[in-house]
């Protein structure tokens, strides 16, 4: 049997009925759906931190943002011509059009992702 604990609150001892789960290792990507949810989405924040869905949500939201970030990266760079030969031609131009890519990518994804609901 797992051992109750009690909060004090003034001169009383309170059970603590549900312990708080701690928040799964995210990236970026799920840190900034966190803060998304809770600025401007705080009944949908609350509803999944109260049926403890909360952690599920971030964590598949993360996954799904990451590979579709992935992807996005990855059709930027041939839709661009971006490739291990340019690299070894002109590396400062590889990595502008890389940052480029990066930022087109996130912008995208922010957009499909985060203004979705």
């Amino acid at each position: 049997m797992k051992e109750m604990k009690y909060q004090q609150v003034g001169d009383y001892e309170f059970p603590v009925l549900k312990q708080e789960e701690s928040l799964p290792n995210l990236t970026r990507f799920g840190r900034m759906y966190l803060k998304h949810l809770k600025e401007n989405y705080k009944a949908h924040y609350l509803a999944l931190l109260a049926e403890n869905k909360l952690n599920d949500e971030l964590l598949s939201m993360d996954h799904q943002m990451n590979d579709r970030y992935n992807v996005l990266v990855k059709q930027l760079m041939e839709e661009r011509s971006v490739n291990e030969e340019l690299k070894e031609k002109d590396q400062m131009r590889w990595v502008q059009e890389m940052n480029n890519i990066k930022n087109s990518a996130e912008e995208t994804l922010f957009d499909e992702f985060l203004n979705i609901r």
